[in-house]
C-alpha cells in the first residue's frame, strides 16, 4: 500500500520528468530543461526514500509498532514553566521602567525557567516511555539543578536572617543569634545522634527555613531600627562644625581611639609635651635647616599625634583656604583638618593629601594644638 506522501511525491516526480520533455522540445535554451529535470530528479529521489520508510507509518498489525508510534505518544502533562516564563518576562518589563535590581532578577529569572522548560519539553518527547523520558530528564537537569537550587535557597534565608538581625534591637538581635545558634547545635546533636530520621530532619529544616524566610519578609517590610552613626572629626569638620578649632569635647571625641597601632609608613611623630610645645620625629632624613616638617604634595602622609601634656587635646592643621562648598557662595573658607581629642598619654593618627603648595598662601601651613598659643608648628609642602 502506497501512502499519502509517496503518492504525492511520485505525482510531483512524474510532472517535473513530463514538464522537462515537453520544455526541451517546444522551447529554445536548455536553462528551463536543467531546471525541471533536476526538480524531477529530487522528487524522484525523495520518493524512493518515502516509500523505504513508508512515511513513517507503521502496518496495522505490528502491535509494538502501533505502540511505540508518535501518534500513539501521550500528550506532554501540564508544567508550571511556560506560567513561570511568562512571570519573568513581566518581572523584566517591570525592571525595565523602575529599578535596575528588579531588571537582572527578571533576566535571570526569564533564563532560569526558559531553560527549564526547553529541558522538560525535550525530555517529554524523547521516547515514547514517560517513565524513560523523567529518567532522561533528571539525568540531565539534575547535576545542574540541586547546587544552583541549593545556594540560591541558602541565600535567601541568610538574606531574610539578616533583615531580621537589622529590625531588632541590640539586645534583641544578640538574644536571637544566641537561640539560632543553641537550636542549630542541638537539632544536629539529636539527628546525628539518632540516624534514620531524615525526613523528620528535612521537615525541620524546611519549616524553619519558611518561619527565617517570613520573619525577614516582615522585617523587611517594617524597616531596620534606627542605627545611629557615629560622627568622625573629619566628617564634622567636612559639615562646618568649627571642631578643628575647639577645644569642647564632641560627639566624635568620646569613643575615638587613644592608641595607634602600626601604620604602614609614619611620615612623622608629632608630640606635645608639657611645657606646651610641639617636638617632632621625622621617619626619615630631614633637610638640613628646616624650620618645621616637611610633606610630598598629594601624597598620603601618616602623621602619628602623641599627648604628653597632662590634658585632654587635639592636633590640628591649618592648610589655608579653599572655596566653600555651599550652593552660590564664592567666598573662601578656612581649611583644616585634625584629631579627635587624645587622652594624656594617648595618640591618634591622622592622614594628610594635600594637593596645593603651602608657597601658595602669604602664612603657610602649619601645626596647631587649639588651647595652647605656643603649640605651633610649620608644614612645608614643596
Amino acid at each position: 500500500m502506497i501512502t499519502t506522501g509517496s503518492k504525492f511525491l511520485i505525482g510531483s516526480a512524474v510532472l517535473a520528468t513530463i514538464s522537462a520533455i515537453a520544455y526541451g522540445v517546444t522551447q529554445d535554451g536548455v536553462m528551463g530543461t536543467v531546471g525541471l529535470s533536476s526538480a524531477a530528479v529530487a522528487l524522484s529521489f525523495l520518493a524512493g526514500v518515502n516509500l523505504y520508510t513508508r512515511d513513517a507509518n507503521v502496518w496495522a498489525d505490528e502491535i509494538e509498532s502501533v505502540e511505540t508510534a508518535p501518534a500513539a505518544v501521550r500528550a506532554p502533562a501540564n508544567t508550571v514553566w511556560p506560567f513561570a516564563f511568562a512571570l519573568s518576562a513581566t518581572v523584566l518589563a517591570v525592571g525595565l521602567v523602575t529599578v535596575q535590581a528588579v531588571f537582572v532578577i527578571g533576566i535571570v529569572l526569564l533564563l532560569v525557567s526558559g531553560a527549564e522548560w526547553t529541558a522538560e519539553t525535550w525530555a517529554q518527547r524523547a521516547s515514547a516511555d514517560a517513565d524513560y523520558n523523567a529518567e532522561v530528564r533528571n539525568r540531565m537537569a539534575n547535576p545542574l539543578e540541586f547546587p544552583v537550587g541549593a545556594a540560591i535557597g541558602i541565600g535567601i534565608v541568610i538574606y531574610a536572617f539578616s533583615r531580621i538581625m537589622l529590625g531588632l534591637s541590640k539586645t534583641g538581635t544578640t538574644i536571637l543569634f544566641a537561640v539560632v545558634g543553641a537550636s542549630i547545635i542541638t537539632l544536629a546533636y539529636v539527628f546525628a545522634a539518632k540516624p534514620g530520621r531524615s525526613k523528620a530532619a528535612v521537615a525541620v529544616v524546611g519549616v524553619g527555613a519558611l518561619v527565617v524566610i517570613a520573619g525577614g519578609a516582615a522585617s523587611g517590610l517594617g524597616g531596620e531600627r534606627d542605627i545611629h552613626e557615629h560622627e568622625t572629626a573629619a566628617g564634622l569638620n567636612e559639615e562646618g562644625v568649627e571642631i578643628c578649632t575647639s577645644t569642647e569635647e564632641f560627639e566624635a571625641d568620646e569613643k575615638a581611639s587613644q592608641s595607634v597601632g602600626s601604620p604602614a609608613a609614619v611620615a612623622a611623630t608629632i608630640t606635645l609635651d608639657e611645657s606646651g610645645q610641639l617636638a617632632y620625629e621625622l621617619n626619615g632624613p630631614s633637610a638640613e635647616g628646616a624650620d618645621g616638617i616637611t610633606l610630598p604634595r598629594s601624597n598620603p602622609n601618616n602623621i602619628v599625634f602623641r599627648n604628653e601634656s597632662g590634658d585632654e587635646r587635639r592636633l590640628s592643621v591649618d592648610l589655608g583656604t579653599h572655596p566653600s562648598e555651599e550652593e552660590g557662595a564664592e567666598d573662601e573658607v578656612p581649611h583644616y583638618a585634625c584629631t579627635a581629642l587624645v587622652d594624656d598619654g594617648g595618640a591618634q593618627n591622622i592622614t594628610l593629601i594635600v594637593a596645593v603648595p603651602s608657597a601658595a598662601f602669604e602664612d603657610g601651613y602649619s601645626f596647631f594644638v587649639p588651647g595652647v598659643e605656643s603649640a605651633r608648628l610649620n608644614l612645608v609642602v614643596p
